[in-house]
């Protein structure tokens, strides 16, 4: 992820700056943490097909919510897909919580940004919750990225 990559993101999600910030609010999450998500996801919707898919054909959207696991709401970049994002990443931050009771609110914080990728039984040690994420650096990516947004609006 480079300053270019985000600076890329940043302007191609001005579009959907309102959409963002009305199902963060809803979930009570973090504007520039959705942004992220979409940052990761599909580089701020850059990297989706004709159709709306990511690279492996099951990750719809913006926010890449998986065909195979839930029923798809809204198009690719609609408000309703970011809604849809939005519900699922607050369920896996609250799953995450009631599983690891014991877990540090940072730490059940960022298993529940490490399940929205790998799901809620993928995260089991808090000193590495991005263990079964894709390349091994998911929440940790996020944040990141979160902090950029963070600093540009969102």
């Amino acid at each position: 992820m480079s300053d270019s990559d985000l600076k890329g993101d940043l302007k191609a999600m001005v579009k959907y700056k309102c959409y963002i910030a009305d199902s963060a609010d809803e979930y009570d999450l973090k504007p520039s943490l959705v942004a992220a998500i979409i940052s990761r996801e599909s580089n701020g919707g850059r990297t989706l097909d004709k159709e709306g898919y990511g690279f492996d054909g099951h990750g719809y959207g913006l926010m890449q919510v998986d065909d195979r696991w839930y029923k798809l709401r809204g198009g690719p970049y609609s408000a309703e897909h970011i809604d849809q994002g939005c519900k699922i990443l607050r369920k896996k931050i609250k799953k995450v919580s009631e599983m690891h009771p014991s877990w540090t609110k940072q730490q059940k914080y960022q298993g529940g940004i490490a399940a929205y990728n790998c799901g809620e039984f993928g995260v089991t040690d808090p000193d590495n919750v991005d263990a079964n994420t894709y390349q091994g650096n998911y929440s940790k990516d996020v944040l990141k990225r979160a902090s950029f947004f963070r600093q540009n609006g969102y």
